[in-house]
């Protein structure tokens, strides 16, 4: 026996889903304001409900290990209609933010 299958154990895996979690909901707290910027910034109207979490994996840089996650949502340009955008995070940091435009290109900022 380890010591991590009673109630230590249980309450350890607890506290870092805890952690995991509190990370998680700042991270798209986070993405939601650049993504708000980024539109204002071309005049967009950012549709807030939209942005969502479409992937996450597990990356190595300068720092050590981090999360990256991409973050899709969608805006409006002129009022009416949809596109689509995305936003990626390393850490909390923005890496890269990229909106459709009409004529199915995309502008693209990086950090």
């Amino acid at each position: 026996m380890t010591g991590l299958e009673g109630p230590f154990g249980a309450l350890l895996l607890l506290g870092a889903a805890v952690v995991f979690w509190i990370s998680a909901v700042n991270a798209r707290d986070r993405a939601r304001e650049l993504a708000r910027h980024f539109c204002k910034r071309q005049g967009w109207q950012l549709l807030d409900q939209t942005v969502a979490l479409s992937s996450l994996r597990p990356i190595r840089t300068k720092e050590g290990l981090r999360w990256q996650r991409r973050y899709r949502f969608d805006f409006s340009p002129e009022g009416t209609g949809r596109r689509r955008g995305e936003l990626t995070l390393t850490g909390g940091r923005m890496i890269r933010v990229w909106g459709e435009l009409e004529d199915g290109g995309r502008l693209i900022e990086p950090e």
